[in-house]
């Protein structure tokens, strides 16, 4: 992070070629679509989400090359009208949508062309800005009303449907790639992540990263603390956990390294650390505002659900670190190499001011838009306040703020739009429906193992999905069937964030474990099954307040007090019976024979299930397994002190 004085005069030649005006006059461009749409005039669903299709595909094109190659005289030529394709059929609709979906179910020839390419270039543009997991995966899901849908067997079997009836919902309509996924990233999603970029550009990510130093620095591997501080602080007003793992690692992941963690275990507690963000309010990596769409819960009550789960989760992997600091014989860092506290709230506490701004102002019942706007100038009056940041308001730093936050959406819109298209699908044949019932069919009625399908369906389909993607094409697949289960819906729907966001750090796809093994120069499966391994305590949480509604904070306080205990034990127990907690320090001074280790392991972990199941007599059991589990370690070693 850095002013404008900062700039090289290489970088400042590059900032006026030909391609970053292109790019930062779209990106005023539709940030200037955004704020008439939101302070002047409320434009019809159709032109915005066209308008921001059309840029974002013109965008992709354009500065998206195709393959690994550099791109030849002719490629460059092919993109180009590629792009300015997008932009026709986008506005297309644009300019016509009136017309264009009454005559839905009696398109002409040029709708179905439009249609068509439309796809296509929305398909290839997410290959190219976000990987080639989704267009796949999208790719079979519109097959499945075309081709392959009635050939199925049993409850997959679907009537047969015309190619002019796939067309008009997945483009001549306000559903499928014009709906509500391309919405909802285009009003909330887009809006949260340049207010992500003008807090980076104004010196708020820099005053987290000191305050997480003075809290946490001088503690047993304070660094790795420092990163999962950090993180935790950026995660709140970031949406991404590869942004996060990138503009945290470069600082966190060398000072890991430096006081003695391996290049692949800092870069795993960085890419933890910065995945879990994304479950942490208030922001949630956007996907508490996509949550409060679906299932039209006020943005107040799902934070509130969200933070005892969020907490549990770093409470995990405070003590991965923890205990792998101590492994190692780790000291932390001088009291007298960090920044007092006091000093770094004089000089940046504000900076906190606009993300209080974004909870309050939701809480009593303002729109996410105006919201968001409004926070964005409390983050710039903040700024000007603090003396350390003054300097960063610059009107050069906003713009690159609107330009970043807008080349970071990029992969978002199209994501969205591909997303629309097996939203759409799922929509037309009722498959949301279909899954819901193989999943209750599958599971013999065990709510147990019904969730394991769940996550199972939520770690495979996660892969290579940012977080917002993930949970609009699993809200209509996924979330149903645990709710006619008996789970509440905001624990479905917090159970598909949780995991959705865990493919992050879960191999063989993990983007954020693959940035921080970039940066650490680690490698890429070894980072990612230790960034696994850290976060895996945390994985039991949502099954947790899955059974206990207690742990998101509904219901009484006896049940609210009995799901954070039987929650907090459990994560513990669960580190234990991986072997990546223990209760001592005389656990590595002084270990236990084998035999009695792997026992202690057994137990607690046995002890874990049990306290996750409902009742008293699980929870008496849970808890005697956890003492028991706690005390073999001081039994044996008295046992053994004494004389033969």
């Amino acid at each position: 992070m850095r002013g404008d004085e900062g700039m090289s005069e290489a970088e400042t030649k590059g900032a006026f070629s030909t391609p970053e005006i292109v790019k930062t006059v779209v990106a005023l461009g539709l940030f200037a679509v955004s704020l008439y749409d939101i302070l002047i005039n409320d434009l019809d669903d159709a032109v915005i989400r066209g308008v921001f299709l059309g840029f974002a595909l013109f965008y992709s094109f354009a500065f998206y090359a195709g393959g690994k190659k550099e791109r030849s005289t002719f490629a460059w030529a092919m993109d180009i009208a590629a792009g300015v394709l997008g932009l026709a059929v986008a506005f297309y609709i644009v300019f016509d949508f009136e017309n264009v979906f009454a005559r839905a179910g009696d398109i002409n020839s040029l709708d179905y062309a439009v249609a068509a390419i439309a796809i296509v270039l929305v398909l290839e543009a997410t290959r190219r800005t976000a990987g080639l997991a989704l267009p796949l995966l999208s790719l079979v899901f519109l097959l499945y009303p075309l081709w392959y849908g009635p050939w199925m067997p049993g409850i997959l079997k679907t009537g047969v449907y015309s190619m002019q009836r796939v067309l008009t919902l997945q483009y001549l309509s306000p559903e499928g790639i014009l709906g509500s996924a391309l919405g909802v990233t285009i009003e909330f999603v887009y809006l949260f992540v340049i207010y992500g970029a003008v807090l980076n550009r104004t010196g708020a990510i820099e005053f987290m990263d000191d305050l997480s130093k003075a809290l946490c620095g001088a503690s047993k591997g304070g660094s790795g603390k420092i990163a999962t501080v950090s993180s935790l602080f950026m995660g709140m007003a970031s949406g991404s956990a590869v942004a996060n793992v990138v503009s945290q690692g470069i600082f966190t992941i060398p000072m890991m390294r430096r006081e003695g963690f391996s290049p692949a275990k800092a870069a795993a507690i960085e890419a933890a650390s910065s995945t879990g963000g994304q479950i942490m309010p208030p922001v949630m990596g956007a996907a508490a505002f996509l949550m409060a769409e679906y299932t039209r819960t006020p943005y107040s009550q799902i934070i509130i659900y969200a933070i005892v789960p969020g907490l549990l989760f770093y409470f995990a992997i405070w003590f991965s670190v923890h205990w792998e600091a101590i492994r190692l014989g780790m000291k932390g860092i001088p009291r007298d190499q960090l920044p007092p506290v006091g000093k770094v709230m004089r000089e940046g506490g504000l900076h906190f001011l606009s993300i209080l701004v974004i909870v309050g102002m939701m809480g009593v019942g303002y729109s996410m838009a105006n919201t968001v706007l409004i926070a964005m100038v409390v983050a710039l009056v903040c700024a000007l306040l603090h003396k350390k940041s003054r300097g960063l308001v610059t009107v050069k730093n906003l713009i690159g703020a609107l330009r970043e936050g807008f080349q970071d959406s990029i992969s978002l819109l199209t994501s969205a739009a591909c997303a629309g298209i097996i939203i759409g699908v799922v929509v037309q044949t009722a498959f949301g429906l279909k899954i819901s019932t193989l999943v209750i069919d599958a599971s013999m009625g065990q709510l147990w193992i019904a969730l394991l399908l769940c996550a199972t369906v939520c770690l495979i389909l996660g892969m290579g999905l940012p977080t917002q993607i993930i949970y609009l094409t699993l809200a209509v697949l996924v979330a149903p069937a645990i709710v006619k289960m008996g789970v509440t819906v905001a624990g479905a729907h917090l159970f598909i964030i949780y995991f959705g966001m865990m493919s992050m750090v879960t191999p063989p796809v993990c983007f954020a474990a693959f940035a921080a093994a970039g940066i650490a120069g680690a490698k890429l499966m070894e980072t990612g099954w230790e960034s696994c391994k850290i976060s895996i305590a945390g994985l039991v949480v949502p099954f947790y307040f899955a059974y206990h509604p207690g742990v998101l904070l509904i219901g009484d306080w006896q049940g609210i007090v009995e799901g954070i205990v039987r929650a907090t034990i459990g994560v513990y127990l669960s580190g234990v019976g991986i072997g990546l907690f223990v209760f001592s320090q005389k656990d590595f001074e002084t270990p236990l024979p084998r035999a009695m280790n792997f026992l202690r392991m057994a137990v607690a972990a046995v002890g874990a299930v049990l306290l996750c199941a409902p009742g008293i007599v699980p929870l008496a059991a849970g808890l005697a397994c956890a003492a028991l589990a706690y005390f073999i370690g001081p039994m044996m070693r008295g046992t053994r002190m004494q004389p033969a």
